[in-house]
């Protein structure tokens, strides 16, 4: 880090504050419901990995897609999402980032408890195009959850049709196929 001019270390930290802010952004429109900034986050065609909470395997998807299930899944919750402990890596247009995560789900329900929490972190890899930091690949990891999974509606035409588009056989065959790094 010494050889660094004082120019070099300052971009560094300019990129890295720029990618930590992006996944902000991914969980406060999450919070807020707000689907086109949430969608703003994120590159056209995104990784997902979220296998240890879904059983899917990896799924690589339209991001519109993307953001139609997470307004499908989570829209019917109240949610408040934390991120700390970032660990930020930039390589000039790409960079990768570790972020703990904790995400708390309400829902009043008479169907048990009326909270779902998830306490992990993301592994989350980005990509400059045109300047501007875009999430391209996100792997939802957790060390334990606790609730009432309930909370989620999986009878939810609305939420059993975004699924079906992002975990479809052709988005993993797409996954599997595909090299991230």
């Amino acid at each position: 880090m010494s050889a660094l001019t004082p120019d070099d270390k300052f971009r560094i930290v300019w990129e890295e504050r720029a990618v930590t802010r992006l996944m902000l952004d991914f969980g406060r429109t999450l919070d807020t419901g707000d689907w086109v900034a949430h969608r703003a986050c994120l590159a056209d065609t995104v990784s997902m990995d979220f296998q240890r909470l879904t059983g899917v395997p990896e799924t690589r998807v339209a991001a519109d897609d993307w953001v139609t299930f997470a307004d499908a899944i989570l829209s019917p919750t109240r949610r408040h999402h934390t991120y700390s402990n970032f660990k930020v890596d930039v390589n000039g247009v790409q960079a990768s980032a570790v972020v703990y995560q904790t995400s708390r789900h309400w829902k009043a329900t008479d169907l048990g408890a009326s909270e779902y929490n998830q306490y992990g972190w993301y592994h989350a890899w980005f990509r400059q195009f045109s300047g501007e930091w875009k999430i391209v690949r996100l792997k939802h990891d957790f060390s334990w959850v606790g609730g009432n999974n309930g909370l989620f509606d999986m009878r939810d035409p609305k939420l059993i049709a975004a699924m079906a588009k992002v975990f479809s056989a052709d988005n993993l065959a797409a996954a599997a196929a595909h090299s991230w790094l």
